[in-house]
């Protein structure tokens, strides 16, 4: 029997070009033995909101709202700036490429709390940080050389993105990693 609940989440896709992917692929050999679950390629987003498990018979009336409720910005081509990690220092969880500047997500991020607001989803305390998660840290050996991996490689993960949509995306976990499900979509003008 299905679940009568659906995990959520708001975010912006992206697509990295191939020097990104390059630097990616010696990022993973160089912190092979480290216990990390990488992100792929083909699931980079920034998330504006998690929204976690909500009612399968909302979701169509949150994408709605979205849709209805969003004042969407141009397409926008934005620079990131390096990798960094949240978490303790001594015991990192995410592995993550920043941006250069956040004041295109930042109102962004606004209107979708303010619509969630009104679906009855109240607001997050926490801080926002718009960031493209590499990977999830599970655990490490050798906590130095991840640091120094980290800073070595991080010059190298400076690059230009274009994001040209919104979107509400059910998110289903599995074995091989999370499947996206475009719940509703909101293109960017060029």
């Amino acid at each position: 029997m299905e679940s009568p609940y659906y995990r959520t989440f708001v975010g912006l896709p992206l697509k990295v070009e191939e020097p990104f992917l390059e630097a990616r692929k010696d990022l993973l050999r160089a912190l092979e033995e480290e216990r990390i679950s990488w992100t792929l390629p083909d699931k980079y987003h920034v998330t504006l909101r998690f929204l976690g498990d909500i009612e399968r018979n909302a979701v169509k009336g949150i994408g709605q709202a979205l849709h209805n409720g969003i004042a969407v910005p141009k397409q926008t081509r934005l620079f990131m700036k390096g990798l960094g990690s949240f978490g303790p220092r001594k015991k990192p969880r995410v592995l993550w490429v920043g941006f250069e500047d956040n004041s295109f997500f930042e109102p962004l991020k606004m209107e979708v709390d303010r619509v969630l607001e009104l679906c009855g989803i109240p607001g997050e305390a926490k801080p926002f940080r718009a960031h493209l998660t590499m990977g999830r840290v599970r655990s490490l050996r050798n906590l130095e050389r991840y640091y120094e991996t980290v800073e070595k490689n991080s010059e190298r993960f400076r690059c230009s993105v274009n994001f040209d949509r919104l979107v509400f995306f059910r998110s289903i976990l599995g074995s091989r990693g999370p499947e996206y499900l475009v719940l509703e979509e909101l293109p960017f003008p060029g």
